[in-house]
């Protein structure tokens, strides 16, 4: 078991990411595939198929449901490639190493990803901010010949621990709330005509990202009792 980035009480329930089918935390781990691209009916079918690229420019948007390219059932079933059901935490291994989402639809994808189905004790929303908490970790090990890569036997290796999902669904409420009033601040720059206004937005929505950034990795490891913290957030955007 590799040494955690994040230290959490013992309380929580802790583990690797090595998949068990019938464990608390990861069921299942699999990787993608690309159907053959000489046969044009593996593709432009109903299944959506998600490449790495796709997922560089949402920025801190974690929800995907659309993609640039389809696969239909035959080009499923002549790959590797499998349709991952709604709320698969979908990691890339490369190109880039780690940037992460959680499918809002079942869909499938290439093979830079690996894809997570968690157990019952662990959200995947919770899982997906936890993977983006040690980004740092994930750049360590990444390795490979060519280009960074990450592989499976590395990460299965990784400990996480986890509050109970109650506490999980209140730590994700609140990074909600913090990057929906952050996201909120690019239209309300462009609907004012005051230019000290303006500035003002802008501060605080860097601030709000600041606020976010400092909060993800305490709450995760328990330093902060997410019980506390909105009282706080509520003073910090009046």
């Amino acid at each position: 078991m590799a040494e955690p980035l994040l230290k959490c009480p013992r309380a929580w329930l802790h583990g690797t990411l090595e998949p068990d089918p019938k464990g608390k935390l990861i069921r299942r781990v699999d990787t993608g595939s690309t159907p053959s691209t000489t046969r044009e009916d593996y593709w432009d079918g109903d299944i959506p198929w998600l490449t790495p690229k796709e997922i560089t420019g949402l920025g801190e948007g974690i929800f995907v449901s659309r993609t640039e390219r389809t696969i239909s059932k035959a080009g499923l079933s002549n790959s590797s490639a499998r349709l991952l059901p709604a709320g698969t935490v979908m990691l890339t291994k490369r190109a880039p190493v780690g940037a992460v989402v959680v499918n809002a639809v079942p869909m499938s994808t290439n093979q830079g990803f690996l894809c997570f189905q968690c157990g019952p004790a662990l959200r995947p929303l919770y899982f997906a901010h936890w993977l983006r908490a040690n980004k740092p970790y994930l750049d360590k090990v990444a390795n490979g010949s060519t280009y960074p890569e990450l592989y499976r036997r590395d990460l299965f290796e990784f400990e996480i621990a986890v509050p109970d999902i109650e506490v999980q669904d209140r730590i994700i409420a609140v990074l909600s709330a913090v990057q929906l009033v952050a996201l909120m601040g690019l239209p309300l720059e462009q609907s004012v005509a005051n230019p000290d206004r303006m500035l003002a937005i802008q501060n605080q929505t860097r601030r709000l990202n600041e606020i976010r950034g400092k909060l993800l990795p305490l709450l995760l490891s328990g330093q902060l009792d997410v019980t506390r913290v909105t009282a706080s957030l509520a003073q910090v955007v009046q």
